[in-house]
């Protein structure tokens, strides 16, 4: 007996299984290459590829693409809001959210004072990098800030974070107050980055305006109670006004 006859055997049973699969697939595929020769469906249209390779793809509304398009009504598409543009080409997203309502390493900046969004971006507090004009134009870093304002708070409270940003200075105020909101940041500020001295705060802030709107950033981020946010707000603008509660007593 031919010791190869086992082995010749073996691999006529393989090529007829393969060849039975193949047909088999051909056979129950009526879009493709056994049916060719069939007239075009009145459904279906053959791109360029198509006629190349031989397959069929379903056609286009009649008239083309242009014809479908023409069908979308433009009107209701509504344009981007130049500031979200902004913030979106500048990378804002990236880091404080497609909607600005924070990230996974950055803070919301919905409702932000647009004093304190121009002074981080120029400035760049610690882990953020810094815009120069090159990168970001005071144009459109108003346009963006302005944008980024106008954006809801999604909080109850949100109108009383907003009011934070208002406060100014007000001699009126009690000596208790202010150091309560001292006390204030030596819990809140004070625990991670130390607390800040006088001559800190007053190099930090070049307006009222730039301070309420860190404080009401802190409480909004719910790092800072909204009553420890006043009082912090109170002190801080009292140091900036030259009124010192420590020295006064």
């Amino acid at each position: 007996m031919d010791r190869f006859i086992v082995p010749r055997l073996g691999f006529l049973l393989v090529v007829g299984l393969a060849t039975l699969l193949i047909w088999q697939i051909v056979l129950r595929s009526p879009d493709t290459h056994a049916h060719l020769w069939e007239t075009i469906k009145p459904d279906y249209a053959q791109t360029t590829v198509a006629l190349v390779g031989g397959e069929r793809t379903p056609m286009v509304p009649e008239g083309g693409v242009a014809f479908a398009l023409s069908r979308v009504d433009l009107g209701q598409v509504k344009p981007m809001d130049p500031g979200r543009a902004i913030y979106l080409v500048a990378g804002c997203a990236t880091c404080h959210g497609v909607d600005a309502r924070g990230g996974s390493v950055a803070p919301p900046l919905a409702g932000s004072s647009p004093d304190i969004v121009k002074h981080m971006v120029r400035e760049g507090p610690g882990g953020m990098p810094v815009y120069s004009q090159a990168h970001l134009g005071d144009a459109d870093l108003e346009v963006m800030a302005a944008y980024l304002h106008g954006l809801e708070v999604a909080r109850p409270d949100s109108e009383k974070i907003a009011a934070l940003q208002r406060l100014t200075y007000d001699p009126s105020v009690p000596v208790s107050v202010l150091l309560k909101g001292k006390a204030a940041i030596r819990r809140s500020c004070g625990a991670c980055h130390t607390q800040p001295t006088k001559e800190e705060m007053l190099s930090a802030f070049a307006t009222d305006s730039l301070a309420t709107g860190l404080v009401a950033q802190m409480v909004q981020n719910a790092n800072v109670s909204l009553e420890d946010g006043r009082v912090i707000a109170y002190y801080i603008l009292a140091i900036l006004n030259g009124a010192d509660p420590v020295e006064e007593r």
